[in-house]
C-alpha cells in the first residue's frame, strides 16, 4: 500500500511540473495567438497561414512524429531493464537514421507537389492570390517537419528516464520561434515571417534544447541503417496502427482547416483561434497527466498489474475532473469576454471576437472529454496494444465526418467545434469502457461516474453563480476601455464562482485540499 501510495505521489509531483511547464508553453501560444491575431486578424492571409499546415502535419503524422514517445519508449525501457545500453542505443540510432532517410526522399516531392495536393486536400475552392500564398507558406513550413522527429527521439529517451523539463521547452521554444518571426520579419516579410518562425522555433526546441538532456542520459548515436532489425520491425508493426489510424486530436486539425474552408473568409482563422485556445485545456490538463504517468505505466505494464493501471488511470480522470470541469464552464460562460483579452487588438476588431467567441464556447464542450481521451488510450500504448485504440479513434473521426458536415451547414464554424466535442466525448467513453471490460476496474469505474456526477453538479452551480453575476455586471460600465472591462467582468463573475465550486468540494468531501497539500509537502521533503 505503502509503494501505490508512493506511486501516487510521485505520478502528482511529475504531474504539477508538466502542468507548470505545459501551461508556460501554452501561454506562450496564447501570446503566439496574440500576435498572429494582431497582425492577420482573421484576414484571408490568415486563413492561407493556418492552412499552410495541413500538409506538413500529415507528413508528420504518416511519418510517426507524433507518437514515437508512445512507441519507442517501451522499447527502450525493455533495454534498460534488461541492463543493455548498447542494444537501447543501437535501436535509437537505427530508427533514427531510417526515418531520417524516408524524410530525405518525402519532404522534396511535398514542396515540388505542393499545389497539387493542396488542391486535393480542399483549399483549391481559395482564391488565386491566397492559394498561392498557401502554398508559398506551406513549402517554408514543411523542412520543420524533420526537426520535430529528431526531437521526439532525443524527447523520447528523456521521458525514459523521468526526465520531463527540457521536453517542456519544447513548445515552449516554438511557439518563442514563431512570435520572434512574427514581431521581426513580418514588417518586410508580411505573413511569412510567421513562417520562418515555424522553421526556426521548430530547431531550436527539438533540436538545440533537447540535445544536452540527451546526451546527459546517456545518448550514444552510431550511423546504423538497418530496415530489417527485428527491433525497427517491431517498432514499424507497433506504429502503423497509430499512423493508419486517424486519432481525434490529428482529425480536428484536420476537419476544422477543410471544413472551414467552404464557409467563407476568416470563417478558418476563427476556428484555429477558437481550438487554440480550447488546447490551453487539453494541453495543461490532458497532455501534461498524459507525459507524466505515462512511464510508470509502462512499468506496471511490464508487471501485468492491470488493476494497478485501472486504479491509476481513474485517479488521474478524478484528478482533472475536479479542476477542469469548472474552469470550463466559466470559461463558456466568459467566451465573449476571453477572446476580447486575448485577441482584440490590430486586425483583430471587434466583429473577429464576435465571431470567435461562439465558436470557443462550442469547442469547449469536449474540453474535458479531449483530455481524459489522452488518458484512456495511454495503458494500451503501455501494453503495446496499438490496433484497438487505433480503430476506436478512427471509427470515431470517420463517423463524425457527417457531423461535422451537417453542423458546419446548420451552424456555420460554430458547428465544427460542437462536432469535434461529440466525437471526442464518443471516443473516451467508448475507450474507457472498453479499458474496464478487458482489464478490470469497471466496479471502481462505477464509482468513478457517481462521482465525475457530484462534481459535474457542484461545477453546474459554479457556472450558475459566474452566469448570474457576469449577466449583472454587463450593465455596469466601471471604464471606457473595453479590455479593462472585460478582466474585471471575468474577475469579479469567477471569483465568487470558483469559491462556491471549493467550498462545496469540501462540503462533499470530493477533495480535501488540506490533505493534498500536506501529502505534496511530504514529497518534496
Amino acid at each position: 500500500m505503502q509503494d501505490q501510495r508512493s506511486v501516487g505521489r510521485s505520478i502528482t509531483i511529475a504531474t504539477l511540473i508538466m502542468m507548470g511547464s505545459v501551461l508556460f508553453s501554452r501561454l506562450t501560444g496564447v501570446f503566439r495567438e496574440i500576435t498572429l491575431a494582431n497582425l492577420g486578424g482573421t484576414s484571408s492571409e490568415m486563413d492561407a497561414y493556418v492552412a499552410a499546415f495541413l500538409i506538413p502535419e500529415l507528413l508528420n503524422h504518416f511519418l510517426a512524429g507524433g507518437f514515437l514517445s508512445v512507441t519507442f519508449i517501451p522499447i527502450f525501457q525493455k533495454y534498460l531493464a534488461k541492463n543493455d545500453a548498447d542494444g537501447a542505443w543501437k535501436t535509437f540510432s537505427n530508427l533514427i537514421t531510417v526515418g531520417s532517410a524516408a524524410f530525405a526522399v518525402v519532404l522534396p516531392l511535398a514542396v515540388i507537389f505542393a499545389p497539387t495536393l493542396l488542391s486535393l486536400t480542399g483549399f483549391g475552392n481559395q482564391n488565386s492570390e491566397t492559394f498561392a500564398l498557401t502554398v508559398r507558406l506551406t513549402r517554408i513550413i514543411l523542412p520543420a517537419q524533420i526537426f520535430f522527429y529528431w526531437g521526439a527521439f532525443l524527447m523520447a529517451v528523456q521521458y525514459a528516464h523521468q526526465k520531463f523539463l527540457l521536453p517542456a521547452l519544447s513548445p515552449l521554444c516554438y511557439n518563442l520561434g514563431i512570435i520572434a518571426g512574427g514581431m521581426f520579419l513580418s514588417p518586410a516579410l508580411g505573413i511569412e515571417g510567421f513562417a520562418w518562425g515555424v522553421l526556426g522555433g521548430a530547431v531550436i526546441g527539438n533540436v538545440f534544447v533537447q540535445l544536452p538532456g540527451a546526451v546527459k542520459a546517456g545518448m550514444r548515436y552510431r550511423f546504423r541503417f538497418s530496415p530489417a532489425d527485428p527491433e525497427f520491425i517491431q517498432y514499424v508493426k507497433i506504429t502503423i496502427p497509430l499512423v493508419a489510424g486517424l486519432g481525434m486530436t490529428f482529425s480536428n486539425e484536420i476537419f476544422f482547416r477543410f471544413f472551414a474552408s467552404f464557409l467563407g473568409s476568416g470563417a478558418v482563422a476563427s476556428a484555429n483561434y477558437a481550438l487554440r485556445t480550447m488546447m490551453i485545456l487539453v494541453g495543461v490538463f490532458g497532455q501534461a497527466s498524459g507525459v507524466a504517468f505515462y512511464p510508470y505505466l509502462t512499468k506496471l505494464a511490464a508487471e501485468k498489474a492491470y488493476g494497478k493501471m485501472s486504479d491509476l488511470l481513474n485517479d488521474m480522470i478524478n484528478k482533472i475532473a475536479l479542476y477542469l470541469l469548472p474552469l470550463t464552464g466559466l470559461m463558456m460562460v466568459l467566451a465573449p469576454q476571453i477572446v476580447l483579452i486575448l485577441y482584440e487588438h490590430g486586425k483583430f476588431t471587434q466583429e473577429s471576437t464576435r465571431e470567435t467567441a461562439p465558436i470557443l464556447v462550442m469547442y469547449l464542450i469536449g474540453a474535458f472529454a479531449s483530455s481524459v481521451s489522452i488518458l484512456a488510450a495511454r495503458p494500451f500504448y503501455a501494453l503495446q496494444k496499438t490496433l484497438l485504440p487505433m480503430a476506436v479513434s478512427t471509427a470515431v473521426s470517420l463517423l463524425s465526418i457527417p457531423l461535422y458536415y451537417i453542423f458546419s451547414k446548420q451552424m456555420g464554424p460554430k458547428g465544427i467545434g460542437l462536432a469535434s466535442g461529440v466525437a471526442m466525448t464518443a471516443q473516451f467513453i467508448v475507450l474507457y469502457t472498453i479499458w474496464g471490460k478487458k482489464y478490470g476496474g469497471l466496479g471502481a469505474a462505477k464509482q468513478g461516474v457517481f462521482r465525475l456526477g457530484k462534481i459535474i453538479a457542484v461545477s453546474a452551480i459554479g457556472v450558475g453563480v459566474c452566469y448570474l453575476v457576469s449577466q449583472q455586471f454587463e450593465n455596469i460600465i466601471i471604464v471606457d476601455n473595453r479590455r479593462i472591462q472585460a478582466i474585471i467582468t471575468c474577475a469579479v463573475a469567477s471569483i465568487p464562482s470558483l469559491a462556491t465550486v471549493f467550498v462545496l468540494y469540501e462540503i462533499l468531501k470530493l477533495q480535501k485540499f488540506k490533505d493534498s497539500i500536506r501529502g505534496l509537502l511530504r514529497k518534496r521533503r
